[in-house]
């Protein structure tokens, strides 16, 4: 079996987003052409299966992202940093409320996945690993009434020891990788790059593929 988990941050063209239109076409090809799932959801032997993940909550995965799969009826991970989430009149916000994440959890369209609570590297060691860890899955699950199982590291950056409270608290612990899965039962779960896309299908041309096998082979041997 295999797992591609794309990373996208804005919708917007630059390197770190796509322009919505590339969004749209990129989504119909996965609608059209891959397995949709979530994290812990049966995989398909016979396809590619696909997670789509997006980092940061900013207010365009609310404005752009979230009408688009629903438009395509696929889901997606949000990433929120548990101090970005905003609450008040939402043109002044430049990150999702949590009337936002609540409309879109009750719509079935959205899993949130803790990401920090500052969004700070977390391989420093002056970071309060329980703050940025544990504090997010505590507040969000009881804010949002549902579980939060996942969380995306910072940066893809972490020690053994971030591993180690993440892992007491979170049964999915995504990271940067540029590989792919087998499945989701592995210490982490690697993501591939997603952001200025060449083209709508580019992320699963051939190439890239044999690419992220070979990655993830990598990351095996060297236990990362």
């Amino acid at each position: 079996m295999r797992l591609i988990v794309p990373m996208y941050h804005r919708a917007s063209a630059g390197r770190y987003g796509n322009a919505p239109d590339v969004l749209d076409a990129h989504f119909a090809h996965i609608a059209r052409s891959f397995h949709g799932v979530m994290p812990g959801e049966s995989l398909d032997p016979e396809r590619v299966n696909v997670c789509l993940t997006f980092d940061d909550g900013t207010r365009d995965f609310r404005d752009v992202v979230y009408p688009l799969l629903r438009k395509h009826r696929l889901r997606a991970v949000l990433a929120v940093p548990l101090g970005f989430l905003q609450d008040g009149p939402r043109n002044a916000q430049a990150y999702c409320s949590w009337a936002d994440l609540e409309e879109m959890i009750g719509e079935g369209v959205v899993s949130v996945a803790a990401h920090g609570f500052t969004h700070r590297r977390l391989d420093i060691g002056t970071t309060d690993l329980h703050a940025e860890i544990a504090v997010p899955q505590t507040v969000l699950a009881a804010r949002l009434g549902s579980a939060v199982e996942s969380f995306v590291l910072p940066y893809g950056r972490f020690t053994d020891d971030v591993l180690a409270e993440a892992r007491r608290h979170y049964r999915y612990i995504f990271r940067i990788g540029g590989a792919d899965n087998t499945g989701w039962d592995g210490p982490l779960i690697y993501r591939v790059d997603a952001d200025a896309m060449t083209a709508p299908d580019a992320l699963f041309a051939r190439g890239n593929l044999l690419s992220y096998r070979l990655r993830r082979r990598w990351n095996v041997v060297r236990r990362r």
